[in-house]
């Protein structure tokens, strides 16, 4: 199937807010500007091979309540840093290899909506060996893959999902500035993509973080959060994600696929870049 949108494929939220839409699309495109930017920048989704497809400009009129000239601003900006941070138009594996080597994301497939499911165990991060601002690329890479790995047939809008495994959580993992930073890409740089985020198994010391972190995401984003204990957790993951996709460790039937192994079997080497 082409990821190419004709008329008829265009999604709802183009007819409802035609207006605005076109609005937008004529500010957008009359220097181009933004197009070359994000493609030089690689930005992941984009449909079809010229233009800026429908849905890429309704998550961002969205993401701005459909005022356009918000959006506009919002557009532009990351179109700017898209080609400022990623002048390759990929993440090198080489620029993020000792979080590649932690082996604490993993990428399963897509859930019964055609949304990308990662995992993070987040008890393999330690914040005493990493560097933020290669963390904050290693986190870019990831939501990079998981969105050329969305089934565009059953999830045209490009949502994703998620489980953050807290259970075994030490001090050395409670780091304020990388959740900080998740949050802060998904919302300034990957608007409207998070469907659902599983908090599994959260123990007494994360709400202290969360308590801290929380105030500073975007409500809309924080209502597609949801804290699950393992007494619940089980069955609202059967009933979102396939077994042949949820791991043994969440009530299903897969082994966990780590990150830069479903990169390299997966996808496209022309979409993310991994060694061959």
């Amino acid at each position: 199937m082409s990821n190419a949108q004709s008329p008829a494929s265009s999604p709802a939220g183009s007819t409802k807010y035609a207006q605005e839409l076109a609005e937008f699309r004529q500010r957008i495109s009359k220097d181009g500007q933004v197009e070359a930017e994000l493609r030089a920048g690689g930005e992941p989704g984009l449909l079809g091979t010229s233009g800026i497809d429908d849905e890429t400009l309704l998550r961002w009129l969205k993401a701005e309540k459909y005022c356009v000239s918000k959006a506009e601003k919002r557009l532009r900006a990351h179109a700017q840093w898209r080609k400022k941070y990623v002048p390759l138009g990929h993440i090198e594996e080489s620029e993020i290899l000792p979080e590649l080597e932690a082996d604490k994301t993993f990428l399963q497939g897509c859930d019964k909506s055609g949304r990308p499911l990662t995992v993070c165990v987040i008890k393999k991060h330690n914040k005493s060996k990493r560097v933020l601002e290669q963390t904050k690329r290693y986190i870019a890479y990831s939501l990079d893959s998981c969105i050329h790995a969305v089934d565009l047939e059953r999830n045209p809008t490009g949502k994703t999902s998620a489980i953050f495994d807290l259970r075994g959580l030490g001090f050395d993992a409670m780091d304020r500035p990388v959740l900080q930073a998740v949050f802060d890409l998904l919302q300034n740089h990957y608007p409207e993509r998070l469907g659902k985020l599983w908090m599994y198994e959260a123990p007494t010391m994360f709400w202290t973080l969360w308590h801290l972190v929380s105030p500073l995401i975007d409500p809309e984003t924080k209502q597609k959060v949801v804290f699950v204990s393992s007494k619940s957790a089980i069955s609202e993951f059967q009933k979102a994600i396939d077994p042949s996709v949820l791991p043994t460790d969440y009530g299903g039937q897969a082994e966990l696929i780590p990150l830069q192994v479903y990169v390299k079997d997966h996808l496209p080497k022309t979409q993310v870049n991994h060694k061959g």
